[in-house]
């Protein structure tokens, strides 16, 4: 299935160069790079405290695809074509069974004010609904439906933050809102973690 995603995505994304990086390591990393504005993936844990940790103990083949700055050129905030600002996700990182929508906020301190935290969080929730909607729209403009490489089920959408915001079931209601507004939009339930096993 991920070859066939893969071959798929790069038909649809030819306007910007990028890299397709393959790994099938027993723990891999993905980070946001600042200076050079693309994500990477790799093996070495030089970069782990600021990366999301995929353990693969079955050490199939993993791919990651650098989406800001890479499948959409970095500061194009209107790679639609309909003259509005969209957002979109850090990179997408997938196997036979599961697509990750990756979105990075790495770079907060631990101090940072729960509101900020919230903002963080609220406009990652933004990006990766943009880039997704975005993406399923063009696969049903080629022909294709991106729920034949992945159902809902196995589309995850992660926000990688080290501080996430106090969500409270019953206290929060606005918070909660708009992560049923994100559900509503995608039927995609938006997660937090640094870690994750693929």
């Amino acid at each position: 299935m991920r070859n066939a995603f893969c071959t798929k995505v790069e038909s649809l994304f030819t306007a910007n160069p990028y890299d397709i990086e393959r790994l099938s390591d027993a723990v891999l990393y993905a980070y946001d790079c600042k200076q050079s504005k693309r994500t990477f993936f790799t093996a070495s844990a030089e970069f782990c405290e600021k990366s999301l940790k995929i353990t693969n103990n079955e050490q199939h083949e993993i791919v990651h695809i650098c989406v800001d700055g890479g499948l959409i050129q970095y500061g194009l905030e209107d790679y639609i074509g309909d003259g509005k600002k969209h957002g979109r996700c850090d990179c997408i990182i997938f196997d036979n069974n599961r697509l990750l929508l990756v979105e990075f906020k790495m770079d907060v301190e631990p101090l940072t004010k729960d509101k900020t935290l919230w903002g963080n969080f609220s406009h990652a929730m933004n990006q990766i609904k943009d880039f997704y909607l975005y993406l399923k729209d063009r696969f049903l403009q080629s022909g294709d439906d991106l729920h034949l490489f992945y159902e809902n089920t196995n589309i995850i959408p992660i926000i990688c933050m080290k501080y996430t915001p106090n969500i409270h079931p019953k206290r929060n209601a606005q918070r909660n809102n708009e992560k049923e507004r994100f559900r509503m939009a995608t039927n995609l339930k938006i997660q937090s973690f640094c870690e994750y096993k693929l």
